[in-house]
């Protein structure tokens, strides 16, 4: 059997479920296939990729999507910049590698498809995501996608729902293969023996379209409703503004008995033994493998009735439960519903969810299938020296490079100084705090007892906990994109009524004076910086 050189392209920066499908793909392919795999600089899955003596790289390059209302024609052409640079650096490693064939992992990135293009060899392109249906966001030059995706030799969707969604949008033919996975990793028999415990698990991105916040709002429906020995785990990274909104809410309603927040883990066998039911809330999810892996470890699943949601576990809810899209009570309801379920019936539907996973996403089935593609693509190839295409990109980059190269430098020096300043005012308070003042103090001197706060990033939701449960009384948060934190957390607004509060204190970093300017011409006097805040410090007697 000839082995075949193929990279891949990993978009990610931290192992979610694409790059744990990659691994899974890769451990069972490595006799046919020799992966090359090539990985973001800032990515941290380097341990993953050495532990099973995989050669990688390291590249510079970024992700190509932004939220829906964001997209700019800066931003475009400054991230065609990256790619078409990130493509010739990856075209030197293709050489030196020979490779035959580039496995793009994810849709949101164009840098393999540029580099097959240049190295005149075939590529196929995985579609795991719904960009504007799952997460809201738009790609930045969605023709330029489109061009790309039509050049690939395949392009392979995980699943029915998102082959129908690509054929409406796109008009294009993806082939539909379900991630293989390995099986013996993940399941653990269930037995009549088995005890169910009223423990919940959701396991996903944290964000608002990922749905944890249906599940707090439908657990602490089920508190007060009598059902205290109900919990919930949350497991995921996210928006940390986001995150802390969700922890917040927690601490203020007394849920946090019942409810918990843990970050990103690697590895959910154990959380997995501990709940007896897994919950899905994702909007339009492409598949959910945190769902099949629920399946297979023995988890009662619940899903939104959504996407690929409903395609896994059956539209007549045959391998779970099913409840309304971002309906908390629904939600609840539900949970009632399962948690109800007699042990014999929950029995009988986690087995049939088992043989269902095992049969669907068999690995090595998936992998025979993709080793198929992979020799039909390298062998059938024809480089198109007559498509145009590929000199369009090269003269398009050479306009833009010279277009835009103080542009591109100046948005970097941007966001390294928002960086900086946030740094430093971070330093500065770090001080203060280790001499042991708090910036209630600041308030206390110059009379201010209520206040709203300005900005609630990093630095906003800090000020806010240092002045919980003092003296010092929070009215109001106030931001321009306050990132869904207000779908949890209370926001004001400084376009409406005038507000009943002492000062406003901004804790936007870089363009501190400009807001604080903004805000003054509406009609508000008291109106401080952080960086005053933390300035006053400085001066005795406080030094």
């Amino acid at each position: 059997m000839n082995v075949r050189n193929v990279m891949y392209i990993f978009n990610d920066v931290i192992l979610g479920g694409a790059g744990h499908s990659l691994i899974d793909t890769i451990t069972k392919i490595k006799d046919c296939v020799n992966p090359i795999i090539v990985i973001r600089d800032d990515a941290e899955v380097e341990d993953q990729f050495m532990a099973l003596n995989i050669q990688y790289y390291k590249l510079h390059f970024t992700t190509d999507f932004v939220e829906i209302g964001n997209r700019n024609k800066n931003m475009e052409k400054q991230n065609f910049i990256s790619d078409y640079e990130a493509a010739v650096q990856l075209l030197q490693i293709i050489e030196e590698e020979k490779v035959q064939l580039i496995h793009i992992n994810s849709s949101v990135s164009n840098i393999g498809a540029m580099a097959a293009l240049m190295a005149h060899i075939p590529y196929v392109w995985h579609i795991r995501e719904l960009m504007e249906e799952q997460f809201g966001c738009e790609f930045l030059n969605e023709e330029l996608k489109c061009n790309l995706y039509a050049r690939a030799y395949k392009l392979i969707s995980i699943s029915d729902y998102v082959k129908q969604k690509y054929l409406e949008r796109y008009h294009i033919h993806t082939l539909r293969i379900y991630d293989g996975l390995s099986v013996e990793k993940y399941k653990l028999k269930v037995t009549k023996d088995t005890d169910y415990q009223n423990v919940f698990l959701v396991v996903a991105m944290i964000s608002h379209e990922k749905g944890q916040w249906d599940a707090i709002c439908a657990t602490e429906i089920l508190i007060k409703a009598g059902y205290s020995d109900v919990q919930l785990i949350v497991v995921g990274d996210g928006n940390d503004g986001y995150i802390w909104a969700l922890k917040k809410y927690i601490s203020m309603k007394k849920l946090d008995r019942n409810i918990f927040i843990l970050p990103y883990q690697n590895d959910l066998s154990k959380l997995n033994k501990k709940a007896s039911y897994a919950i899905t809330c994702s909007q339009n999810e492409a598949l959910g493998r945190v769902t099949i892996e629920a399946m297979l470890a023995g988890n009662v699943v619940i899903g939104a009735r959504s996407g690929g949601t409903v395609e896994i576990i059956g539209e007549n809810e045959e391998r779970g439960f099913l409840y309304e899209l971002h309906n908390s009570k629904d939600l609840a309801n539900t949970m009632i519903r399962a948690m109800n379920c007699p042990k014999e019936i929950k029995n009988q539907m986690i087995e049939s969810a088992q043989i269902y996973a095992e049969k669907a996403f068999d690995a090595m089935r998936y992998c025979k299938t993709l080793i198929e593609v992979y020799n039909e693509a390298i062998s059938s190839f024809e480089a198109d020296n007559k498509d145009v295409f590929l000199n369009e990109l090269k003269k398009y980059y050479i306009e833009l490079k010279n277009e835009k190269l103080c542009e591109k430098q100046s948005a970097i020096n941007t966001q390294y100084l928002k960086l900086e300043t946030a740094f430093s005012l971070a330093i500065k308070w770090l001080e203060i705090k280790q001499k042991g003042y708090n910036l209630s103090e600041y308030f206390r001197k110059n009379d201010i007892q209520t206040i709203a706060i300005y900005g609630m990033s990093y630095l906003g939701c800090r000020l806010y906990d240092e002045l919980e449960n003092g003296d010092i009384e929070v009215r109001y948060l106030l931001d321009r994109k306050p990132n869904k934190m207000d779908s949890i957390l209370e926001f004001g607004s400084l376009d409406g009524e005038k507000l009943l509060i002492d000062a406003i204190v901004v804790t936007v970093a870089l363009t501190e004076k400009q807001v604080i300017n903004e805000i003054k011409q509406k009609g508000y006097q008291k109106v401080v910086g952080l960086s005053e805040v933390l300035d006053s410090f400085m001066i005795p007697p406080y030094n």
